[in-house]
């Protein structure tokens, strides 16, 4: 250790001689401090990001980002610092520790503990340079695919002292190593920079490690909880059967908040549940688990909200379907489809499938096939956000006839949003719905694609921008010449003209096999689970399609929708699950 202190000396002498006046003058100051800050400038792709101090009192090391002045500390943020422990250096060891702290919105105090080695980890040295006018190593590190370019000097190194080495140091630690000395540039990919502006003296020695370091955890839980600190979970349903029961909705006057109700023969569970009363800066996540406890089948499922603005609501449709406007094409009238003036159709927030008994036929054994225990869904519903405040009704849906049927979960999840997020205020509005949600009701299933068009008339007060049709379709007729195998072209018209066709199909439900412990094996090899769909697959979630409609005028508007459905076989129909939201920006 002598000579190693020796030659370090020598170092800073040399070092000294090759810089101009203020850093010689800084060295002078430096070894005569108790300590040093180190304050550096992160920048991404040339754009400044904030400042974050580092201290270094002896063989302790302190950092914490700095505010901009004059800002104030948010009430109830989470504050995080990490801390570096150099002093297995004094005992000739290559091992220290650094550690990480987190003070978490409840008042949780968090860290964990990392070791990592000195003067290892680098993959090459590229170059010599300089850094506030100190001579600088600089090595490449590769760290989970990142290349990481690290510029550290020794020039501000201290000798052993009375068994302490100090003045080592750096911002970050690169895949548990660090170089031996004071890092002092950090370059991420070759554009996510954390440079040094300035160097000062410390006069006052003290110990920079808090006194107490509160629970300490694993790495990635300790990540997990700060990650996640803001996040704000909303569970709806837990563990709740939907099956066919018979059971019916009552009066909607007689409803009461946080209730769960059961209604559509069983196969609609609801409740009126309390949301964040302002979402508008947030990301919103619909999660949903289900399984089998006794259904074979792959079914519908839909979660939706039910606006209740208007004089009528999809509540009053539940109590009495025949209550709420209906269209009538052909001799068959269909109830509650369609928004209008006085009432509003449910806002669809997700369409999921489930898979062939999931859990309750997980005893099936089908050669290379381990079947999942439960499917979970999800789906970012953030443009929605107009039906996602405050006190709504919010149902879950799965089409079956099974007296034991499914149970599912559900959450929401608002997670903080970005603050320079551009997208502007969203808004939207209900169309048009035709999910027989109350086929158990003695709703019809909507056939009459295949002789009248669906048609939604809305009226705008003023004029929207950026608009869209949020556009969730699956065709359904469960036999070879049934719409479900076969592809049929959507066409959306906006005032008569021509916005889009396509045809919504999917072909990656083989994906999906692990889904479906009850799907049918054919002869050829394949599995009924297999089989490519009109825009669903067993044990998967449908995603919405959005139809740009762009900026729209005050007025009246009509949405028409065409698809040419297939002609009954037997006693077998062919019919489309739609529902469309209009999404426009202020």
């Amino acid at each position: 250790m002598k000579l190693f202190a020796l030659m370090l000396c020598c170092f800073v002498a040399a070092s000294a001689m090759a810089v101009d006046k203020k850093t010689t003058a800084l060295l002078k100051q430096v070894k005569k401090a108790a300590g040093i800050e180190v304050l550096y400038q992160s920048s991404y792709k040339g754009n400044p990001r904030g400042q974050m101090l580092m201290k270094v009192m002896g063989t302790e090391v302190a950092l914490q980002s700095v505010r901009p002045e004059g800002e104030a500390e948010e009430e109830g943020a989470l504050r995080t610092a990490s801390y570096q422990d150099w002093s297995a250096l004094t005992a000739g060891k290559m091992e220290c520790v650094s550690k990480r702290l987190a003070t978490l919105p409840n008042g949780r105090v968090i860290n964990t503990v990392n070791p990592f080695k000195v003067g290892e980890g680098y993959v090459k040295v590229l170059d010599d340079d300089e850094v506030l006018g100190l001579p600088c190593h600089v090595w490449r590190f590769n760290v989970n695919s990142n290349t990481i370019d690290v510029w550290w000097t020794e020039a501000v190194v201290r000798p052993a002292a009375d068994g302490e080495q100090s003045y080592c140091g750096t911002p970050q630690i690169l895949n548990n190593c660090a170089p031996k000395g004071l890092v002092l540039k950090v370059v991420r990919n070759g554009d996510m920079v954390q440079e040094a502006t300035a160097i000062t003296p410390m006069k006052q020695a003290e110990s920079l490690f808090p006194a107490s370091w509160g629970e300490e955890m694993e790495a990635y839980m300790y990540q997990y909880e700060c990650n996640h600190c803001y996040d704000i979970n909303v569970r709806v349903f837990d563990q709740q059967a939907v099956k066919f029961s018979g059971d019916k909705l009552a009066d909607p006057k007689t409803l009461k908040d946080g209730e769960m109700y059961r209604c559509g023969g069983g196969t609609i569970i609801l409740k009126k549940v309390k949301l964040p009363d302002n979402a508008r800066d947030r990301d919103i996540f619909a999660t949903l688990t289900q399984y089998s406890v006794g259904d074979a089948y792959d079914r519908t499922g839909s979660v939706f909200v039910i606006p209740t603005g208007k004089k009528q609501s999809f509540l009053d449709a539940m109590h009495d379907l025949n209550s709420v406007p209906a269209f009538r094409s052909g001799d068959v009238d269909y109830h509650g489809l369609v928004s209008t003036p006085g009432y509003d159709v449910p806002v669809e927030l997700m369409r999921f499938f489930t898979g062939f008994g999931v859990r309750q036929f997980n005893h099936n054994r089908v050669p290379g096939q381990t079947w999942v225990d439960s499917v979970t869904y999800k789906m970012n519903v953030t443009p929605l956000v107009d039906y996602l405040e405050g006190e709504v009704w919010i149902g879950a849906y799965i089409g079956n006839w099974d007296a034991n049927g499914h149970k599912i979960s559900l959450t929401l999840t608002y997670y903080p949003g970005d603050e320079d997020d551009p997208r502007g205020v969203r808004h939207c509005e209900p169309l048009f719905n035709t999910v027989n949600y109350l086929e158990q009701d003695g709703q019809p299933y909507p056939i009459f694609m295949g002789q009248d068009d669906l048609v939604s008339t809305f009226h705008l007060d003023k004029p929207v921008k950026k608009a869209c049709l949020y556009y969730l379709t699956t065709g359904h007729g469960g036999w070879g010449g049934g719409d479900e195998f076969n592809q049929k072209i959507n066409t959306i018209s906006l005032d008569g003209q021509k916005v889009i066709d396509f045809i919504p199909w999917r072909d990656d439900c083989m994906t999906y096999r692990n889904n479906s412990p009850c799907s049918g094996n054919f002869s050829n090899g394949l599995s009924s689970s297999d089989l490519s769909r009109s825009n669903w697959c067993p044990g998967t979630v449908t995603n919405p399609e959005y139809i740009f409609l762009g900026d729209l005028s005050a007025g009246d508007h009509t949405i028409k929708v065409h698809i040419p459905q297939g002609a009954p076989e037997g006693g077998s129909n062919s019919y489309w699950c739609l529902s469309g939201t209009l999404v426009y920006f202020e």
